[in-house]
């Protein structure tokens, strides 16, 4: 069933001893939204946990690792944030497959697999949708949520500079400014400071970066042998699909990264030319129109064969 914001805010109070879910390999968003919404429902005297994520890296740890279920809690109520599918669940979330309660997500192709739905596609970052169901509930708006919900809006928007950033986006990180947030080093921090490592790997998708259809297309490889020899990390290499698309003339760029499982993920950046979410769904994938990704259960060399082939065939639907 789909909800309002003041749908999903009545469901919250109507709720006790809940549980908040966030997805694989979790990125500032979801984690922003978990952290923020967590600690909204506990100023309101509510009991909040957030599910462990093998996946956190160091980065986003302090948003939500400290809220970590007490031993022997049940959980009466299921939140997903930013959370398209229930295929994008941590290994940890399997159990709670097929029982969320409520979804919370600005994904277009969120597959509404909660009993109620609260997902606004016009957003730019979950984040935003979030602060608004925090101010639905009368929660304060205290620094600490604030900067949970900035680091969600910041980092899905880019620093502000992708084309889903609104005027909504703008507003809510007003608020956080005004709440006390450092947005300028919370920015530093996210998209000026990169360790050795991140340089390292940035190298390799320069250095190796193919292009097709007379440069319109880019498609960069990272093979799991460079990411262990740099000794990169997850945090090393949030947001590198972003640098196929800064190339002058790339309208689609791919990022084709080997998982130690032997999958490969595929990431999608577009411009405004181009539909990521439709191009990654011909793969079995999904996201935003211009961020989407897919996942492969095959060698480096098939995925790149089946991501080319459709990101040619969008290529050419549009042109």
């Amino acid at each position: 069933m789909t909800v309002d914001v003041a749908g999903a805010a009545a469901a919250l109070l109507a709720a006790e001893d809940i549980l908040i879910l966030t997805h694989r390999r979790p990125d500032g968003d979801t984690t922003g939204c978990a952290g923020a919404l967590c600690r909204a429902l506990r100023q309101i005297g509510k009991t909040a946990y957030i599910l462990d994520n093998p996946d956190i890296t160091p980065r986003y740890a302090p948003l939500i690792v400290p809220y970590a279920p007490s031993e022997g809690f049940v959980p009466g109520f299921i939140v997903s944030t930013d959370i398209a599918e229930e295929k994008l669940f941590p290994d940890t979330a399997e159990a709670y497959k097929g029982k969320v309660d409520l979804v919370i997500d600005h994904h277009g192709s969120n597959t509404g697999f909660g009993a109620q739905d609260l997902v606004r596609p016009d957003a730019g970052a979950c984040a935003e949708v979030l602060y608004d169901v925090i101010v639905a509930l009368g929660a304060k708006l205290t620094t600490e949520i604030a900067m949970c919900i900035y680091i969600g809006v910041s980092t899905d928007t880019g620093c502000f500079k992708f084309s889903n950033t609104t005027a909504h986006t703008h507003a809510v990180a007003a608020a956080c400014l005004t709440a006390g947030v450092d947005g300028g080093e919370i920015n530093r921090a996210l998209f000026e400071t990169k360790s050795r490592p991140r340089f390292e790997m940035e190298r390799i998708v320069f250095d190796t970066m193919e292009f097709y259809e007379d440069g319109a297309i880019a498609l960069a490889l990272l093979w799991r042998a460079d990411i262990d020899r740099t000794g990169a990390d997850m945090d090393d290499l949030d947001s590198i699909a972003s640098l196929t698309r800064q190339v002058e003339g790339v309208q689609i760029g791919i990022t084709l990264t080997e998982n130690r499982a032997g999958t490969v993920k595929a990431s999608v950046r577009t411009t405004k030319e181009m539909d990521a979410a439709a191009l990654c769904k011909k793969c079995g994938g999904g996201g935003h129109i211009r961020a989407a990704g897919a996942t492969f259960d095959c060698g480096m060399e098939q995925a790149k064969a089946a991501i080319l082939r459709a990101a040619r065939e969008q290529f050419h639907a549009v042109g």
